[in-house]
């Protein structure tokens, strides 16, 4: 599925990130941290290895892999957002590694490099940003080179007999009944449902329609995946718990990482956000008050497959 007009949609999305471009930095750097070196393992990088990272945000997953492929291998991050691409390269030039990282203002969609350029590609939480992330796999597995690997994570609820589907069942358990008693709230659903009642969507899409009509995420993926030619397609999931402990941090962490917040906001009257921001905070102090929890859980569904030789 595409939206009305998917290349608006795309730099729409990107700019939304530039005012919060330090959160999501500080954020994801926080939150996402176990992410790159699980992926980095399926990548299955040939030693001083050339990698393609695709929607690199401020480039957590590049600089975290760079040094585990070698003093001559190389990463490449592209981004459309401006301020996220500014502020990976500023990372990689303060650690001395923009000879080995290299980023690139690029659509996900329309790759500009060369067939079989990548002996590997990781891509974190990204591809649900695309209006057609197929094409984004499909253009994946035309630069990787050939006997190649895909890696990409996207958020999605484990599978539900696993052993980490029955821990997050017996966590939703504690989570509904302490939401009953008034001492739990959760990012990001809790600003969302704030916004909805208080700011109405506007003319612009908030997510794709892909994203709105494929719900877990992980099949959709792997059919992706599957459909653009790989092989040996695999998937584990990977979950972090988190409680966050004011109401500042949880309400810059949801206005960073939730799509509708974010965008609604940024375009409502100053008053109603500053009457959204009240009732946000009062919420969130009366659970406080309560020794309650306010609580950020992630979760995300690794694909990996293979590019045949």
């Amino acid at each position: 599925m595409v939206t009305n007009d998917a290349a608006a949609f795309k730099i729409k999305d990107a700019d939304s990130y530039n005012a919060v471009v330090d959160y999501f930095d500080r954020y994801t750097e926080r939150f996402t941290r176990h992410m790159p070196a699980p992926m980095l393992e399926l990548a299955h990088v040939p030693a001083n290895g050339k990698v393609l990272d695709v929607g690199t945000g401020t480039g957590v997953v590049a600089l975290n892999i760079v040094d585990a492929i070698g003093q001559n291998g190389r990463v490449v991050g592209i981004d459309l957002s401006d301020g996220m691409l500014k502020t990976a390269t500023e990372k990689a030039r303060h650690r001395a590694l923009q000879e080995r990282v290299e980023f690139i203002k690029m659509d996900a969609e329309k790759l500009e490099f060369a067939d079989s350029s990548f002996d590997a590609c990781l891509s974190l939480y990204a591809l649900r940003h695309f209006p057609n992330p197929d094409k984004s796999v499909a253009e994946i597995y035309r630069v990787l080179k050939p006997g190649a690997h895909i890696v990409a994570a996207v958020g999605s609820s484990p599978t539900l007999l696993s052993g980490a589907g029955l821990l997050a069942a017996m966590r939703r358990l504690a989570s509904a009944w302490r939401k009953l008693s008034g001492r739990e709230l959760n990012a990001c659903e809790f600003i969302d449902s704030l916004v909805e009642k208080m700011i109405p969507q506007g003319k612009d899409r908030e997510v794709t329609e892909w994203a709105g009509e494929h719900h877990g995420f992980s099949g959709s993926i792997e059919q992706l995946v599957r459909d653009a030619g790989f092989t040996e397609v695999k998937t584990s999931w990977k979950g972090q718990y988190s409680i966050i402990e004011s109401a500042e941090d949880f309400w810059l962490l949801q206005m960073t990482f939730s799509s509708l917040a974010r965008k609604r906001i940024a375009s409502a009257d100053a008053k109603v956000v500053a009457q959204l921001r009240a009732e946000f905070d009062r919420r969130c102090e009366q659970v406080l008050r309560k020794n309650g929890r306010l609580v950020y859980q992630t979760g995300a569904a690794i694909v990996s497959g293979k590019k045949p030789v």
